[in-house]
């Protein structure tokens, strides 16, 4: 059954259990601290930005915002050493038959989930921000270091995260496989703190992720922040996260998670609430496996997505897009359907150092670990529920949606 756009309001507060509104309020009280700034829609584009020259071989564009001032007493990080373009210009390059649809990135990436084959692409190592899609590096650490069914009990610490926030409640208890579902579905900082508190703390799940993209080869890439929040240094390219997402992909459990529609969340004091993912492509394609978003001020919308037709998984990448000409994922699902009417390929993802990629994309946790199962993915019988604590919920999904837009 085709996934339908209408499942997006199912995740402003659906409850499949007696909720009160004192729980609800506290949740509510734990997402909206502190209060946010709101986020500013990047200048208008009628086309994408015209990268022939390569502007961005060395620094993401300037920043919009105060994100990357550095503080007092601080020095500006380094700028990465310019590397190599294999695919030898920073317009587009494309195989045979790729017709390039409308769309406003300023860099981009078409490429085959199941060989790493690329097909097409546009500045591919143009230097810019990645926002939330660079929680695959937390995500993928985590799987590989952590326990899905080991438990965390949230802190205040974890829901004063700035940005989007899954809605932790503090003294909850969570599995590891819940904080990664708040993680990938609904791009919760909240959830991605208490991960790091559990891979070390926040300096060392730094030095993790950052070590983990210098084992992918990943070399425009400085993660300057786990969350994909701006900060100063902050550094990636389409071809870098297309790197991150074709080894991520071949991780049974994550291929998993990310084409999960929902998953019931903990609420606290037995009570639950549906965590629906905000991936368009996903909802709205019946060939969309999952993928991830991205917002930030200076980021712009970023965004990955794969669909799966006649047994091959095509995935597209976008940085520094607008949503002029339709939304992150609708931008991507045209970038893949062009995809599969192209012959050939302009170059490749795989790496001399597969053996030891794939050593570090391996997890000890197999699906049958999972515990959060997600919920039917039939929309047609949806229950609705009536009362203060579903309204107090839906208060706290838009409060969420509206978060989101900082940080999505």
């Amino acid at each position: 059954m085709k996934r339908s756009c209408a499942a997006l309001v199912l995740a402003f507060g659906t409850i499949t259990t007696t909720a009160t509104a004192t729980t609800a309020t506290t949740m509510l009280a734990s997402i909206a601290a502190p209060p946010q700034a709101h986020a500013v829609d990047p200048t208008p584009r009628s086309e994408a930005p015209n990268t022939d020259d390569c502007p961005n071989k060395i620094r993401p564009p300037k920043a919009e915002t105060t994100s990357e001032v550095v503080a007092p007493g601080s020095t500006s990080p380094t700028a990465l050493p310019t590397v190599e373009n294999e695919y030898g210009s920073c317009g587009v390059t494309k195989a045979k038959g790729f017709s390039v649809p409308d769309n406003t990135a300023a860099a981009w990436m078409v490429f085959n989930l199941d060989n790493g084959d690329v097909i097409a692409t546009k500045d591919p190592h143009g230097r810019y921000r990645p926002a939330s899609v660079i929680k695959v590096m937390l995500t993928m650490v985590a799987l590989k270091e952590l326990n899905l069914k080991d438990t965390y009990t949230a802190t205040e610490s974890d829901t004063a995260m700035e940005g989007s926030a899954v809605g932790l409640v503090p003294g909850v208890k969570y599995t590891n496989e819940q904080l990664l579902y708040g993680v990938l579905l609904s791009s919760g900082n909240d959830a991605s703190h208490a991960i790091a508190q559990q891979l070390g703390g926040d300096e060392k799940t730094l030095k993790k992720v950052n070590e983990l993209a210098q084992q992918w080869g990943m070399k425009d890439t400085y993660i300057a922040d786990y969350t994909g929040l701006d900060k100063p240094g902050m550094s990636t390219s389409a071809r870098d996260i297309a790197v991150a997402y074709y080894q991520a992909w071949q991780n049974a459990t994550f291929a998993k998670m990310v084409n999960t529609d929902h998953v019931a969340f903990p609420a606290g004091e037995g009570t639950t609430f549906e965590v629906w993912s905000d991936n368009g492509l996903l909802l709205n394609d019946e060939n969309g496996i999952g993928g991830k978003t991205g917002y930030t001020d200076d980021a712009h919308h970023t965004f990955v997505g794969a669909k799966k037709e006649d047994g091959t998984r095509i995935a597209a990448v976008l940085l520094d897009t607008t949503i002029d000409t339709g939304r992150g994922w609708e931008q991507a699902q045209q970038l893949i359907d062009a995809g599969y009417e192209a012959q050939g390929t302009v170059g490749s993802l795989e790496q001399d150092n597969d053996d030891e990629a794939t050593k570090a994309t391996s997890s000890a946790n197999n699906d049958s670990e999972n515990v959060a199962e997600p919920t039917s993915k039939s929309y047609g019988s949806a229950p609705i529920f009536a009362g203060a604590g579903v309204l107090a919920l839906f208060t706290l999904g838009a409060i969420t949606w509206r978060l989101g837009r900082q940080e999505d």
